[in-house]
Order: C-alpha cells, then sequence, then structure tokens
C-alpha cells in the first residue's frame, strides 16, 4: 500500500535495463509493469484544493518503515524509543534463517505478526523466519527481484495481480500438491481465484482474508434517528435518509457529525487485495480476465458515480475533505471520524468489530448488509492477503513451509487475538470465538447468508484503474466533470494503459 506511480521511467531506474524489466512481464509477452498506485492512497482529483477522502482513508494501515522504527514517548530527559517487537523476535543461532516481508505498519498488526513469527521460532529446529515490515512495499518488492535480493516470502499489501500476470511471483502448484497442511476445499474458493492466473497458482491466502463488506453503524447515530438494530437501511434512498438526518454541520460552517461518508473504509478501497464495492452494489463486472477488457463506460458505472457525488452533496466534499483531516479514517485509530464518534457509518471488513474494541470500546455498533442498486441482494465479497515466493528469492522450499504455517491454527490464533483478522480456512471459522469481538458475528453468518458472493478481479493494471478512478471520482465530487464524463474517461484510460503495457495481449 503506497501513495506513488511506478511508471516505466521509474522501473528503468530502479532495474538498470529494459532487460531487467523484460524479466518481470515475460508471463504476459511485453509492455511494461504496471504503474504501482495503491487506489487507497491516491488523490482523486489531484487540482483539488483538499485533501482526498481516499487518500486519507488510508493513512491508518499505511505501512510505516524498512524495518519498523520505535514509535518514540515525550519524557523530561527526552523521547524513549518503545521496544520494536519485531527486533525482539527471537532467532535460534545455527539454523537457516530467511526473511519474511509484509507491509501493515500499524502497531497492532506488528504486534501480531511479531508473535506469529515468535510461535514459528519456538516450535521450529529446521529454520528461522526473521519478520520486516515493508513500506512502499510493492515498488521495493520489485527492485529486489530485479536486483536478485528478493525476501523468501511476502504476504500482504501488494497488487497481487500485477505480481502474477508479470511472472513477479513463483508457482506454487506443484508445493500444493504435495502438501499435508494445504487443503484446497477448506480455502473459499473466491480467495483461491484471487491468487490464480492462466490456470496457475501464485499465492495461498494468508493473514489476513476473509470477507470485506458490512454498512458499519454507530449505535448512538442510529438512536438519535429512531432507527432499531432490525430496521436498518439497507438500500441507498434510506441511507441517504440517514445521513441527511444525522449529519450537522456548525455554525461555523465546519462539520460537526456527518452521518455518512461513500468513501470511507472499504468505500474507496480498491486493490492490494480490496475488491471494487461500486460495481459490484451496481451489479456489473468492470474487467472480464478471459478478453481482458474493461466495463466502465455504461449507465451503472455512471450512477454510482452520481450516488457518492450525491452524499458528497450533503456537505460539500471540500468540508468532507477538511473533516478528514482533522479526524482520518478507517477504524484503527480512536481518532479517526468512526470510532472517535462524529462518523454515524461507513463500509468496512470484518476486521472493523477486533478494531473498534480496541479503538472505541465504550461505544456500541451495528452491522448490516450494503447497499445494493437491487432491492433485495445481500452482498458480500471476499478479499485479502496472499503468502508468495518473490521471483528469484532464495530457499523457497523454506519459503513455502513458512506458507504453510500461516494457514495453521496456532499462527491464525496469534493474528485473531492479536487483531481480530482471520485467515480464509473454513474450518477455523467454524470453531472462532466470535464474542471476543461484538459484530464478528454479521460476518461469519453473512458468508452463509449472502445471496450474491462478490471477489477481488485479477486485473493486471489494477493500480492503474484504481487511481484513475479515485482521481475521476474527486473531481465528479467537486463538479469538475459529470458522472457520464467521468466514466467514459476511465474507460479510454483503461484500454490505452492496457495497450501501452500490454501491446500483444495478456
Amino acid at each position: 500500500m503506497n501513495g506513488e506511480v511506478l511508471r516505466r521511467r521509474d522501473v528503468l531506474k530502479l532495474f538498470g535495463s529494459a532487460a531487467a524489466v523484460t524479466l518481470l512481464v515475460t508471463a504476459c509477452g511485453g509492455g511494461a509493469p504496471a504503474p504501482t498506485a495503491a487506489p487507497q492512497q491516491a488523490a482523486p482529483g489531484g487540482a483539488a484544493p483538499a485533501a482526498s477522502p481516499t487518500a486519507a482513508a488510508q493513512q491508518a494501515a499505511a505501512p510505516a518503515s524498512t524495518p519498523t522504527p520505535a514509535p518514540q514517548t515525550g519524557g523530561a530527559a527526552g523521547p524513549t524509543p518503545t521496544p520494536n517487537p519485531l527486533a525482539s523476535v527471537p532467532i535460534k543461532s545455527g539454523k537457516p534463517v530467511i526473511e519474511w516481508w509484509f507491509g501493515w505498519g500499524g502497531m497492532t498488526g506488528i504486534h501480531a505478526l511479531s508473535d506469529v513469527a515468535r510461535v514459528f521460532n519456538e516450535s521450529h529446529d529446521d529454520f528461522q523466519v526473521k519478520p520486516l515490515q515493508v513500506d512502499s512495499i510493492t515498488q521495493k518488492l520489485l527492485a529486489a527481484i530485479a536486483g536478485g535480493t528478493a525476501p523468501s516470502v511476502e504476504t500482504g499489501n501488494i497488487n497481487f495481480a500485477e505480481f502474477w500476470v508479470k511472472g513477479a511471483a513463483q508457482p506454487l502448484d506443484d508445493y500444493i500438491k504435495s502438501s499435508k497442511t494445504i487443503n484446497l476445499d477448506d480455502f473459499f474458493e473466491a480467495n483461491l481465484k484471487a491468487g490464480q492466473w492462466k490456470g496457475k497458482t501464485y499465492g495461498v491466502p494468508a493473514v489476513e482474508c476473509f470477507l470485506r463488506w458490512a454498512l458499519c453503524f454507530n449505535q448512538s447515530f442510529l438512536d438519535k434517528a429512531n432507527i432499531k438494530p432490525d430496521q436498518l437501511p439497507s438500500d441507498f434512498d434510506s441511507l441517504y435518509q440517514f445521513a441527511k438526518e444525522t449529519t450537522v454541520v456548525e455554525s461555523s460552517g465546519a462539520i460537526k457529525t456527518l452521518g455518512f461518508d461513500p468513501l470511507d473504509a472499504m468505500g474507496g478501497s480498491f486493490g492490494d487485495g480490496d475488491p471494487f464495492y461500486w460495481p459490484a452494489a451496481y451489479n456489473f463486472k468492470y474487467f472480464d480476465e478471459a478478453s481482458g477488457r474493461y466495463n466502465f463506460n455504461n449507465d451503472q458505472m455512471v450512477e454510482a458515480m452520481a450516488m457518492i457525488q450525491k452524499f458528497y452533496d450533503i456537505v460539500g466534499a471540500d468540508k468532507i475533505a477538511g473533516f478528514h483531516k482533522s479526524y482520518g479514517t478507517w477504524t484503527e485509530s480512536p481518532t479517526a471520524m468512526f470510532p472517535s464518534g462524529v462518523e454515524g457509518a461507513n463500509i468496512n471488513g470484518y476486521w472493523a468489530p477486533g478494531e473498534l474494541a480496541k479503538s472505541a470500546p465504550d461505544k456500541k455498533f451495528v452491522y448490516g448488509w450494503v447497499p445494493t442498486a437491487q432491492k433485495g441482494v445481500k452482498l458480500q465479497s471476499t478479499g485479502g492477503h496472499y503468502g508468495m515466493l518473490p521471483k528469484g528469492g532464495p530457499n523457497p522450499d523454506l519459503g513455502f513451509k513458512f506458507i504453510e504455517f500461516l494457514t495453521t491454527k496456532p499462527a491464525l490464533d496469534a493474528i485473531f487475538n492479536g487483531t481480530g483478522w482471520l485467515g480464509a480456512r473454513k474450518s477455523y471459522l467454524k470453531d472462532v470465538d466470535v464474542s471476543k469481538y461484538p459484530g464478528l458475528d454479521f460476518f461469519i453468518k453473512s458468508a452463509d447468508a449472502a445471496t450474491v458472493m462478490w471477489q477481488v478481479l485479477v486485473d493486471p493494471i489494477q493500480s492503474f484503474v484504481s487511481d484513475q478512478w479515485s482521481k475521476l471520482q474527486e473531481s465528479v465530487n467537486y463538479h469538475k466533470i459529470t458522472p457520464k464524463e467521468a466514466a467514459a474517461q476511465l474507460q479510454q484510460a483503461a484500454e490505452t494503459e492496457m495497450k501501452n503495457q500490454f501491446p500483444n495481449g495478456v
């Protein structure tokens, strides 16, 4: 997850030659590596005089640095470093050591993943794992692969589809066939599909990869609107009414409370393991993997972009951008809009109950189905992250053994107890203690109750497409272009970029 666009000229600087670039694209027969701007951090409508909603939305999840620096706290004698949990993971001497890279930067996640490495190292004598948190991980991993310094294992926060398509990850099918730990029938099929390309498997669902969507409400906002938990808004019209009634603007013009932000959290997240909510909500597939064609220039996309604009028009895009800047977004930070109690609802994933139990323990939250353009539809989606073996990484056999470990109960327990994150193994989910995090039961039940199950599409230029959508949507929110113009421009941009990067097709 990062906010930079890595284009061909940048790749050449990193890799030193066009030959190195070609190494990464042999799987598709040509073209340059895709831009790797994570959509969550891209600034929609760069000319707008305020921070973008999707840029602010990713701040809570953005990695810190490589390796994670120790946070500091002030004191009379000066700043005192807080111990870095990754640095304290014990490594047995005399054993082979492999590097495990990941991009999660929040301290809650770092503590949980350091626990995973600790449990592994304590229970294994054949080899040890050194965990490293890496910021701007897509760019740095591509550079490491080209330079022959890739880690043995990577999990999370990269533009997975682009690694699969460009041959930057090693196929895992032979490993999976001989594995006594990984049973593919125990994973959600949609999760597995997003880790595959052209009949080969490049990623095993790992660390964080359960369901992505629920409409999350602050109970106090429901009380003010006289809405009972069993009568939650379930379509865009009723949600709009809720948003209007619970949005309060001060006499100064500043927002006091915001009823609903359609681009907060998963509403504005698209890429790096996250599905694109708005095409799903309006019932169209934005990309066809078989033909390699995009489908943005349609009435449904226009309606979706207009609906986002409608919610922003309640108070204005500039005021919402300022609100983001004051509080932050998502659910991990206690000062973010939703945990701090100044936002009534957002679209978020199954991790929200676990994060809110820590960031807002004094508040109550209610979870329901996300709104769709089709009434009566119960929409849900898989998503998440993968364990992969980067191209050319050392000790791939050991690397896959660690990927296997990430799917086992000891690793899943350490992650769930530390963060509330869940893996994609059905057998583990059947026994998970949902009472640990109030509201998690909605997500567990929704896996079976959903009438439509969406998934992440394997889009070869996903980072570029999501970046373009973010920019165009912000231009719509600021009334610089119409939704119809934005949909047409997004279609044209996607088609042009696909031809530029893959002139011979994918």
